[in-house]
């Protein structure tokens, strides 16, 4: 069975972690409202959407990302559909970046999103030696046609490479790098965009906003809150900063701890006197120098509401 995937390639991406979302949502079975504080890639907010009856709040800082998301749930992508073949260069990638003024709010957050290596919505996707081949493939696929099928990917990228031999215009060397690219990224980004589009229950998405995750709290009517659940993926401490300001850790958790209302935190550390509900070891990719280390996820808890036990609990959180 293939896999689903949910919500678009992002940074901090909670797919991995999906069983985890969803043991919170037994948990929380009895509630009406979800409420997604730094909603990110939106993983977990399509997850919440598809599988489960509760009403979504979604939020968070990054204005483009947002404005991304309602393009593809609210304009059927009909702008993005314009551009969904185009090429974005290096250069195009730079001033996207640092002119997002000149370019449809939407625009930028694609731009950042689904051409950034790693997701990380500052370094350009390809590095300078690759950058040039995977055009040229891209644009191979495009004009032989292409049309989001990956078996018929796979079956063009073996001619181009056939092709490529023959001309001589690249190295061998290059050329095998395309082995590992039976996927072009680009391309099966845009794949996962499209599988955003066609999210069929967006009458359960109560809200979507781009603002402070406090402030956004602090808008949301007592008579919600009472009947909610928080789930909040902040982004994390001392690793590369992808919002557009710094987090106030300190604040954040004084506001979860007092919290009257049932609060989920994924993080990979938290003052000890916060508890702990679930972990696990998660291969996280954080740096563009490719380092990988393995950290635990863990899972926090405020304890406040009432909550359904689960077996994990049970077994574990006695």
């Amino acid at each position: 069975k293939m896999k689903e995937h949910y919500g678009i390639p992002y940074m901090g991406s909670k797919e991995k972690i999906l069983d985890l979302i969803q043991y919170i949502f037994q948990r929380e079975h009895g509630k009406k409202y979800f409420i997604d504080l730094f909603c990110g890639g939106f993983c977990v907010s399509a997850y919440a959407l598809k599988n489960t009856k509760f009403k979504v709040l979604s939020n968070d800082l990054n204005y483009y990302v947002i404005a991304l998301y309602k393009e593809i749930l609210f304009n059927n992508s009909k702008e993005i559909n314009k551009v969904w073949f185009d090429w974005v260069s290096r250069e195009k990638f730079k001033d996207v970046k640092n002119n997002p003024q000149n370019y449809p709010d939407w625009y930028v957050g694609y731009v950042l999103t689904i051409w950034s290596f790693g997701n990380n919505q500052s370094d350009y996707l390809f590095s300078r030696d690759i950058e040039e081949l995977k055009k040229n493939a891209h644009q191979y696929l495009i004009d032989n046609g292409y049309k989001e099928n990956k078996n018929k990917r796979i079956e063009l990228l073996k001619k181009f490479k056939e092709i490529e031999k023959l001309s001589r215009r690249f190295e061998l060397e290059r050329l095998q790098q395309l082995e590992r690219l039976q996927q072009l990224e680009r391309l099966e980004r845009l794949e996962r965009l499209e599988r955003l589009q066609q999210l069929e229950q967006l009458q359960q998405l109560e809200r979507l906003d781009s603002m402070d995750w406090f402030d956004f709290i602090k808008s949301i009517p007592i008579s919600i809150l009472e009947n909610a659940f928080i789930y909040c993926d902040p982004p994390y401490e001392n690793t590369t900063k992808y919002q557009k300001n710094s987090m106030d850790y300190e604040m954040f958790w004084n506001w979860f701890r007092d919290c009257p209302y049932p609060v989920y935190a994924s993080s990979y550390s938290a003052p000890k006197d916060i508890k702990i509900i679930n972990f696990r070891n998660k291969i996280i990719l954080l740096s563009t120098q490719k380092e990988r280390k393995k950290s635990k996820e863990n899972i926090y808890f405020n304890g406040r509401g009432n909550y359904s036990r689960t077996m994990h609990d049970m077994l574990f959180n006695k």
